[in-house]
């Protein structure tokens, strides 16, 4: 039998040795990285609570996060970074509302809940969580068993959850990390089991800011909105701003619109459609333009279409403090000859046209989506052109009307009117033998124009069918308004 050499290792090394092969094979030795991850742990909100408040942050941390969320890939904001650019956007605020203080009722708002995301698990993975959270409060141990979405979760510090209502079937996560939502979307719509992710929108916003920064100047849009905010505002204006160093320029909106870093801006990321909605802030507050009877007699409408003075869809308006100078028209290819109220106009021959003007004024007050009130600016104007006088009834054209106003004195700074000029147009047609006589209303219906014409043709004037055209006969019409329009275009003499 061999005998080993009197060499041999004192048997306390020899159980060092097999200690040290044990923890090489066991894995004891990795790195930390490799560290089994302490469980996560979160708070359960009530689902029929309305879960956390959204958090009160100033103008500029809102554009500041908005800005980085556009410009940066990384999960989380540089919060160096992110300091300094909210204290240049406090800069360029102040100086803006220095120069322009009715600026300082608009605010950015908040437009979807900051640090929550809304995900939409497949039913089955739905399923695992609505039992995990279902009727439970405090906080547990949050592992689903699908292990991409428990690892992201770690990853990202979920801190609250809120199981969402039985329709939706949904899941709200809450961070308090200063999360960048939109590549944190990214990264959760790419684990299994996952079906949708997005963010929960807010609505009631009359008033909001965005802020883009291009080649050392700063482009600012200040949006002001009112009626029906809750569904996200009928009417707004808006101002714009560059600021270069320490100098401001207003932008009138509808040269905004040309400039292309306010266009790239819109069409990237749909601040807001640049219409010429507004003068530029410090002009006058009374603004006149033309009125869409189209959509409830509002005289703003027309301010959010873009109809602003020198807009030649139907003429001019010429306003003065106390005066309106109105010319306006209308052409058309073709006056319908038949209609469901009259069933030809055959035997009618042309006599006039009259002019119905009417002018209302709507108040609004910058920052108060609220304040708003309608005045009759003038008393209704008629005017007529017998046949004589035009050659041709599809091509009819008023000049210098004059409407008297009285516009209501301002109250503050922030208080602005817009004038609403409604044309309507009564195209009069007269049987010689029963002297019977027909009526065609042409009415502004700017609805059925196209969108893009009128925000890319500076004349205002290539439209598809901006009129409403009716025919009626005499026993439809109301005796008041056939009064009228009989007054100043009277019938031709029946023959004896």
């Amino acid at each position: 039998m061999f005998t080993p050499p009197n060499s041999t290792l004192p048997l306390p090394l020899i159980f060092i040795f097999i200690l040290l092969i044990g923890l090489s094979i066991s894995g004891c030795g990795d790195s930390e990285d490799d560290e089994e991850a302490e469980p996560l742990v979160v708070t359960i909100i009530d689902r029929w609570s309305a879960g956390p408040s959204v958090p009160d942050r100033s103008d500029a941390e809102i554009l500041a996060d908005r800005i980085l969320q556009r410009e940066t890939d990384d999960l989380y904001f540089d919060i160096p970074q992110r300091n300094q650019l909210v204290e240049e956007i406090e800069r360029v605020l102040s100086l803006i509302r220095s120069a322009y203080p009715p600026m300082n009722k608009i605010h950015a708002e908040e437009d979807i809940i900051p640090g929550m995301l809304l995900i939409y698990p497949e039913q089955d993975f739905y399923e695992i969580v609505k039992k995990m959270l279902q009727d439970k409060q405090g906080q547990i141990r949050f592992e689903t068993g699908y292990a991409e979405f428990d690892a992201l979760n770690a990853k990202l510090g979920v801190q609250k959850v809120k199981l969402g209502d039985s329709i939706s079937k949904n899941l709200l996560l809450y961070f308090n990390k200063p999360l960048n939502l939109k590549v944190a979307i990214e990264a959760y719509s790419m684990v299994k089991g996952i079906r949708r992710v997005s963010v929960d929108p807010l609505v009631e916003i009359s008033a909001n800011i965005e802020a883009f920064k291009q080649a050392g100047t700063w482009y600012f849009i200040f949006r002001n909105g009112w009626r029906d905010c809750p569904a996200g505002c009928v009417h707004q204006e808006l101002f714009c701003f560059t600021v270069t160093g320490t100098g401001v320029e207003s932008i009138p909106t509808a040269q905004a619109q040309t400039m292309p870093p306010f266009q790239e801006f819109d069409e990237a990321h749909g601040a807001w459609s640049l219409e010429d909605a507004t003068p530029f802030a410090g002009g006058t507050a009374h603004t006149w333009s033309w009125w869409d009877s189209w959509n409830g007699n509002s005289p703003a409408y027309s301010a959010a279409y873009n109809y602003n003075l020198g807009c030649s869809l139907f003429g001019e308006i010429d306003a003065t403090p106390n005066q309106l100078r109105v010319s306006c028209g209308y052409r058309v290819e073709s006056l319908p000859r038949k209609d469901r109220f009259l069933d030809n106009l055959d035997n009618y021959d042309f006599t006039g046209v009259v002019l119905l003007l009417i002018a209302t004024q709507e108040r609004t007050v910058i920052g108060n989506s609220e304040a708003h009130s309608t005045v009759v600016a003038s008393k209704p104007v008629r005017v007529a052109k017998t046949a004589a006088e035009i050659q041709n009834p599809e091509n009819v054209y008023f000049e210098n009307v004059l409407m008297a106003i009285n516009p209501p004195p301002l109250s503050s700074p922030f208080e602005r009117w817009w004038g609403g000029v409604h044309p309507t147009f009564v195209v009069c047609w007269d049987d010689p033998e029963t002297g019977l006589r027909a009526y065609q209303f042409l009415e502004p219906y700017i609805a059925l124009a196209s969108a893009y014409e009128v925000r890319n043709q500076p004349g205002c004037d290539n439209f598809n069918n901006p009129y409403f055209i009716q025919t009626l006969g005499v026993s439809l019409l109301f005796h008041d308004i056939r009064d009228d329009i009989d007054e100043v275009l009277p019938r031709p003499a029946a023959p004896e």
